[in-house]
Order: C-alpha cells, then structure tokens, then sequence
C-alpha cells in the first residue's frame, strides 16, 4: 500500500488522498483509489489490514494480533 497525500487549495474540501493497493509486490498495483475525508482513507487502509491479517492466517500463519495506538 502507498499512501499519497496533498491539498487543492481553494477546494470546499482540499485533502486530496490517492491510495494504491497490490498484496504482491511482483504483480504490481491492483487498484488505486482516489479520497477527498480523512474518514474514508482510514476505512479504506483498515479495510486493507484486516485482509493481509486474514491472509496470513488463511496462509496457516498464526494470527497477528493489531497494535493499538
């Protein structure tokens, strides 16, 4: 996941978040998304999270337990 973030100035709502997605580095970038709310980037990279967690433990890795802040 790479994280791109900027302001537009003059916008009602200047964040401007570009989000791309791949869980294999060597198949490149599978989605990119595109976020103007701090909200739906934090939905969005949680959402992303929870699936490499459920990857891994599918992979019969033991469960990683998240770090709270």
């Amino acid at each position: 996941m790479i994280i791109r973030a900027w302001t537009e100035e003059g916008s009602a709502k200047p964040l401007r978040v570009q989000i791309r997605l791949t869980g294999d580095v060597s198949a490149g970038f599978e989605r990119s998304l595109t976020f103007a709310g701090p909200e739906e980037v934090c939905t969005a990279v949680d959402a992303w999270l929870r699936d490499v967690l459920t990857d891994e433990t599918a992979d019969g890795d033991a469960p990683v337990t998240p770090l709270r802040a």
